[in-house]
Order: structure tokens, then sequence, then C-alpha cells
């Protein structure tokens, strides 16, 4: 018995062997297939920020198809959060990933989302703080290309953000125009005159002078209409606030859709009323920021 059972594990061992001998000598290589998913993805990853001396948190929206070997290269649109928030909030608090899976394949063009970790910085490079700024533009940006199929056409950079992250797509878009032609503003905090006993100017500091939390002439100059120039007149914006907003009046928003219009700058502007700063409001506009770009993105081909 004992003589017949070594004689089975030995057949079975050579059995084993013959496989792996015959497994690898094939020469059967994997297919491109399979490193292309039929549904999208979202993922959270980092980048260490030289300009903010830390590992930076992002998702990056790759849509279904996506394939890192392949030729095709895709649009991208980095969005921003408001005051508060995090890089997870616009596919949280509301379902980024649904909406632009919805659209793309409606569209059938696709795109590369970036959702940016922004903290309080109102994107901008603070006064001896967060060099927020230049962590987007001399380190994400980079690595975005680097790292994932992006177009290298300017008519396929695109920014957007609610709030806080309005502001910072305005901005950047307006200051960088010879990257950006493209940027989604949903109830941007463009305040022209925020009250004194506003609680912002208490708590935040993303516009310190160095001797006071908020200053008015550091917000004024880095205010997004101080870039309205020549060369920022093509960039294409899509705006869209509620007239019941009582955290960025209507009138704000309104403007600076003026003064963007004045400098010739394309502009979709959509006037809501009903809700006010807050989540309801931004579930049911973001989908119509998202099909703009998408759609500005195919006429452009």
């Amino acid at each position: 018995m004992k003589k017949h059972m070594q004689g089975i594990w030995a057949a079975l061992l050579g059995l084993a062997l013959l496989l792996v001998v015959v497994s690898g000598c094939s020469t059967t290589k994997p297919k491109a297939a399979s490193v292309v998913s039929s549904t999208s993805k979202v993922a959270t990853t980092t980048v260490y920020s030289k300009a903010l001396g830390i590992d930076w948190n992002y998702d990056v929206y790759l849509p279904a198809g996506y394939n890192p070997t392949a030729k095709k290269r895709y649009p991208v649109v980095y969005m921003m959060h408001g005051l508060y928030g995090n890089h997870r909030n616009l596919l949280e608090r509301f379902n980024s990933q649904q909406m632009l899976d919805g659209i793309i394949h409606r569209t059938h063009q696709g795109a590369i989302v970036v959702f940016i970790d922004g903290f309080n910085s109102f994107y901008i490079n603070a006064k001896d703080g967060m060099k927020m700024e230049d962590a987007i533009m001399k380190d994400l940006i980079p690595t975005i290309n680097k790292t994932y199929k992006v177009s290298t056409k300017r008519s396929d950079h695109a920014l957007g953000g609610i709030s806080m992250g309005g502001y910072g797509a305005a901005r950047l878009a307006l200051k960088y125009p010879n990257y950006f032609s493209k940027a989604i503003l949903v109830s941007p905090a463009v305040w022209y005159n925020l009250p004194a006993d506003n609680v912002f100017r208490k708590t935040l500091h993303a516009f310190t002078d160095g001797k006071t939390n908020w200053s008015d002439k550091v917000y004024n100059s880095v205010f997004p209409t101080e870039y309205l120039d020549s060369e920022s007149a093509d960039v294409q914006f899509y705006v869209e606030s509620t007239s019941s907003d009582t955290t960025v009046p209507i009138k704000d928003v309104q403007r600076f859709v003026k003064a963007v219009k004045a400098n010739h700058n394309p502009v979709k502007f959509v006037q809501d009323s009903g809700d006010n700063h807050n989540w309801t409001y931004w579930t049911k506009a973001m989908p119509k920021g998202y099909q703009w770009v998408i759609d500005q993105f195919k006429a452009g081909k």
C-alpha cells in the first residue's frame, strides 16, 4: 500500500513539473484588453509636493475603456472642493463618478478627472503659508501628465469647482490661459465686499498679510478678475449659481460674469432659484457643469 501511494505522489509531482515547463515555454503574451477596464475607475493616490512639503492626496477618475498602454489620449479636468472639504468631497457628497459615467456614455467622449485636495487655501500661494497654486501647477499637473494618458492640447485642459473651488478654478484658468481653456464654476466664492463681521475673516488665513487673518489688500490683489486681459480672453466659462444663495450673494456672481464677458470671454451663465449654498443645490447643478465641459471637449475634436 505504501509503495502504491509513493507511486501516485511521484506521478502527480511529475505532472506538476510538466505543467510548469509547458507554461514557462509559452510565447503567448497578455492581451492589451487585460489592462482595459469595461467600467470607470476612481483611484486615491498621492504625490510628493515640494511646494507643500507633504505627501499630497488626490483622486483620479479614469473612464471606461481607458488603456494605459494605448496611444489614445484624453482631455483632463481638475476639480476643486469648497471650504472645509477635501479631495473626496465631490465623490462622496455627490457621486461624480456616476455623473461622469452617464455623460461619457451618452456623448462617447472620455475624460480624465482629477480631484484636488485644496484644504482651505483658496488655491493660492499664501503669504508665509501654503503654496497651493505652485503645488497644482508645478507638482500635480506635471505628475498627472507623466502618469496618465493626458492630451497635450490646451483645448483639452479644464478646471472646475464649487464655492471656494469655483473661485480657484476661475483664478487659475485666467492666470494660466496658456494651459487651461475652460472652467466650470458652481456657486463660485467671488465676493466683492465681504462684510467685516463675516466669520471667514476671523477663521481663514489664505489672504493674510502677516498681520491680520484676512487682508482686503491681499484678497483684491489676487482676485480672479485681476487676470482678465487679451491673453485670457479665450478661456471659456460655465457659471451657475442660485439667487437664493445666502453665502455668496448672486449680485457678486453676476458682477463677476459681467466683468468676464466685458473681457470678451465666452460665458454660459445659469441663474437658478431655490436651495442655497449647499450640497442639495450642488448635486443638481454639477451634472450640468460636467455635461458642458464634456460637450466642449467633443466639439473641439
